[in-house]
């Protein structure tokens, strides 16, 4: 009789230990591949390299929703999350970005060698990482997840409110806000410069079909890096994923409906296959539509949405 009660204990407390683990692993998961990144940048296989990014801020996007589908949330993973952020959004693009500046015909350059555009360029990545760190610093101090939480729109008689009003709610809410340009963004709008130029849509959209006909060089790279730190660390209000999120144990690995559950497979597998076909144009697109999303969040944090806020 002993013998079975231990197996089923050891057997519990393995499955246990496996739900707590698998939401850490996606984490580090998204670390390897950052730093798989860098590597392919060394080797100037850039597509690889981009791939390599976007493989991280889907893992970095799947842990969280993996953690709260599994009821694994904990401050250990909390902790590894915002670290592996800072290598992943923050150190990892700027060595991407260096390493393929670095790369470019050496005509192009004003100088001896490209020295002074190499230095410019090296001093804007270090920039644009130490702001990404403040950043997430940022986020971490003030309690932001925590008070994005307490946002949402609470259930009434044990039911859930429907999708839409709380969608609604919750883009009124100035507390689901982010301050700033958040760190995977920021890392793809840090990338911008070598998408325009090696993107097939710069080669058939550019100047008649030239090739490297939107490239905007070292220079212009060193000043997207700037411009982009600026964004991460100014108290610019920007749209959050967490205002598609019904509550805070919420997690986008659940659906009310088959279809919707269909349609979430399916935008799933499109975008993994956008990102082996075409990950230069993908990033294109995101940067594109997250710049258009940033005067629209502006107008509405500051035209509709209510609630206590340091910016009020």
């Amino acid at each position: 009789r002993g013998a079975p009660v231990v197996h089923r204990a050891m057997t519990s407390r393995l499955v246990e230990g496996l739900r707590i683990c698998i939401p850490s692993t996606l984490t580090i998961g998204a670390l390897v591949s950052g730093l798989t990144a860098v590597r392919f940048a060394s080797e100037q296989d850039f597509q690889s390299s981009v791939t390599c990014i976007l493989l991280a801020c889907v893992l970095d996007g799947l842990d969280g929703h993996v953690a709260r589908y599994l009821n694994a949330c904990t401050e250990l993973g909390f902790e590894l999350d915002s670290l592996c952020d800072c290598a992943n959004f923050g150190v990892v693009p700027a060595l991407v970005v260096y390493f393929w500046a670095k790369a470019l015909p050496t005509v192009e350059c004003r100088s001896d060698q490209c020295e002074s555009e190499l230095r410019m360029l090296w001093l804007s990545c270090c920039v644009y990482s130490s702001c990404c760190a403040l950043r997430l610093a940022r986020f971490n101090v003030e309690g932001r997840a925590d008070e994005m939480d307490k946002s949402y729109l609470q259930p009434s008689e044990d039911k859930r409110p429907q999708v839409r009003k709380a969608v609604v709610h919750n883009f009124l809410q100035r507390k689901l806000y982010f301050h700033g340009v958040p760190a995977p963004m920021g890392a793809a709008h840090a990338l911008t410069p070598m998408m325009l130029r090696l993107s097939e849509s710069s080669q058939i959209l550019g100047a008649v079909g030239v090739a490297d006909s939107w490239s905007i060089g070292r220079r212009g790279t060193a000043v997207t890096m700037i411009v982009t730190a600026l964004l991460m660390v100014s108290p610019l209000p920007t749209f959050s994923s967490k205002m598609l999120k019904m509550d805070a144990e919420d997690s986008y690995l659940r659906s009310r409906h088959p279809l919707s559950r269909i349609a979430k497979a399916f935008a799933f597998v499109l975008f993994c296959y956008l990102v082996w076909r075409c990950p230069f144009d993908l990033v294109l697109v995101l940067n594109l539509i997250h710049l258009i999303s940033i005067p629209c969040g502006v107008l509405v944090f500051y035209g509709c949405a209510s609630g206590d806020d340091k910016h009020e």
